[in-house]
């Protein structure tokens, strides 16, 4: 239900921002690249809080028919994971983290909602590079990265919104939140303390950057 519910929601906020959207123009097209940090999480291992911090970069390209309405796709390497954190006034002395490396490849329509502040929302199919894991057998971080014993999918579709405050025609800062829709690994059949494992993984990330967009190129309408 979580993915009907997610595309009946972007539907409807296409449905509002084509409402909205201004007078037609010939197509634009422009392209840039964006990068910042990201903040993650991983719903199901166990830990809580946004404590996995890594870097996100790569390249995206902006189409619009409209002034106030369009579209971007992009491609861009993201470090997603989770960390624990000790906890000593409980006596928890424990730490841990997983790194999972991504192409994501968000699908986002945009709406300028007001002068210089713009919202959108879309899908984001992603791709797994790499999944390692620190300090989960032990509960101890040591640096060493070692590839996690965890049935991580290959793939990842996440929902994306953003809210972004652009400057003029050269560039936005933003701050986006994403979610996986589909589990990254399923719901263990026997929960053991030692994978730290007790529900079915999603991917959370706060992101946040800027965006440098190169100049545009009109095509004939």
């Amino acid at each position: 239900m979580r993915p009907i519910t997610c595309l009946v929601v972007w539907l409807g906020f296409m449905g509002m921002a084509w409402s909205q959207s201004e007078p037609s123009l010939p197509w634009t097209f422009k392209g840039g690249l964006m990068g910042g940090v990201t903040t993650s999480q991983i719903r199901g291992d166990r830990a809580d809080g946004f404590n996995k911090f890594g870097l996100h970069g790569g390249a995206l390209l902006e189409m619009r028919r409209y002034a106030n309405l369009g579209f971007q796709l992009g491609i861009v390497y993201n470090e997603k994971g989770s960390r624990k954190v000790q906890y000593p006034k409980i006596g928890d002395f424990t730490t841990w983290r997983y790194k999972f490396s991504y192409f994501d490849i968000p699908i986002t329509a945009i709406y300028d909602w007001r002068d210089g502040i713009t919202v959108g929302a879309g899908l984001q199919p992603s791709v797994l590079i790499n999944a390692l894991e620190d300090g989960i057998t032990t509960g101890s971080v040591t640096g060493d990265w070692n590839p996690t014993a965890l049935p991580i999918r290959k793939y990842e579709l996440a929902w994306v919104l953003w809210v972004g405050m652009r400057r003029g025609e050269s560039g936005e800062w933003f701050v986006r939140h994403t979610q996986s829709l589909l589990s990254i690994a399923p719901r263990p059949e026997i929960v053991n303390p030692v994978i730290r494992r007790d529900d079915r993984m999603l991917n959370v990330t706060l992101q946040a950057g800027y965006a440098w967009f190169f100049s545009r190129a009109a095509a004939d309408s």
